[in-house]
């Protein structure tokens, strides 16, 4: 064979060789994107994925927008007479894990996203979570004892506007005095007058020795949507509408509070959830009566207390403005 031919027949290789992988590079599929409400969520569980220590945590850090909505073992709140207690409407029996959640149900301003509820945990374990703390507000991070007693707090700051989703990871230790007991690990925000805005928990199996075993998060949803009152609305008449959805863990009533910017208690009462069979949500309204002498700001609490552990389970807030 010539050299001429020799070349021709390399030069052809090569283009082929060439154009074989122009075209595999063109036809590799482009990557889809996730939806921006998912983004702190996705990645927080790649971190945990990869088993990544968490590095210290930094408000101007770990920062992500998205469209997402908006304890000292925590201070026991008030009593509430017994003449005021409705009757559970609610079958404590009744699984709600099966059952659909409603449209429009926003996400939890504290995700608790590992370890999940009915995780089997060893001292220390890795605490991963995206919150969405407001201004001045104060967040703890805390682990409970099957008596309430408290194993485990952390305290964190944020002075300045938080419009995005903060990743938050934290290392938990503890020490338990048998093989294993039931805990809360809970995750509450405060705002800049030491009221609680929010509080998430879950519930975990403290194990002295052995392996973990973690659960992943069913959902990331929020357990007490208050529909009314709604933020910043004007209330008078010294009574206050409060209703809304919520999911509990059990057949207790919710507990609710009118709490001024001072501290003081001006409303409390209790209203229980009724449930229907359609989803895991049940409803709940009552009229809370409130005492004020001049019109001022006030913080709404609505929260579920612990069937086993004490303290609250979860909690939502809204602010609103009173007038007598």
């Amino acid at each position: 064979m010539s050299l001429l031919k020799v070349s021709s027949l390399l030069f052809l290789i090569s283009v082929f060789i060439i154009l074989s992988g122009c075209s595999s590079t063109a036809t590799t599929p482009v990557p889809t994107l996730f939806p921006t409400q998912y983004v702190p969520t996705v990645i927080a569980m790649t971190v945990a994925a990869q088993d990544i220590e968490s590095p210290p945590n930094n408000p101007g850090e770990f920062s992500t927008a998205t469209a997402s909505p908006t304890l000292p073992p925590s201070p026991t709140p008030s009593k509430v007479s017994p003449s005021e207690t409705p009757t559970p409407t609610s079958d404590p029996n009744r699984s709600l894990e099966d059952l659909p959640s409603p449209d429009g149900i926003p996400q939890s301003p504290n995700q608790i996203i590992s370890p999940g509820s009915g995780s089997k945990v060893i001292s220390p374990f890795i605490l991963r979570a995206a919150i969405k703390p407001s201004q001045d507000s104060v967040v703890h991070i805390e682990l409970l004892g099957e008596d309430g007693r408290l194993l485990m707090r952390e305290i964190r700051s944020y002075e300045s506007p938080q419009t995005d989703w903060i990743s938050l990871g934290s290392e938990v230790s503890y020490g338990v005095n048998g093989a294993e007991e039931p805990g809360r690990l809970q995750i509450s925000v405060e705002d800049e007058h030491g009221r609680f805005e929010s509080v998430s928990s879950v519930e975990l199996i403290l194990h002295s020795v052995g392996d973990q075993d973690l659960n992943l998060p069913s959902d990331l949803l929020e357990d007490i949507v208050l529909e009314s009152p709604l933020a910043n609305r004007l209330i008078q008449d010294g009574k206050m509408r409060v209703s809304g959805l919520a999911r509990t863990r059990s057949d207790q009533p919710l507990r609710i509070e009118i709490v001024s910017s001072d501290g003081k208690i001006v409303g409390t009462r209790q209203v229980s959830v009724t449930y229907s069979e359609e989803n895991s949500y049940g409803t709940f309204a009552i009229d809370v009566p409130y005492t004020v002498s001049n019109t001022q700001s006030a913080r709404v609490q609505v929260w579920e207390t612990g069937d086993r552990i004490p303290g609250i389970v979860n909690l939502s807030s809204v602010e609103v403005l009173l007038a007598p």
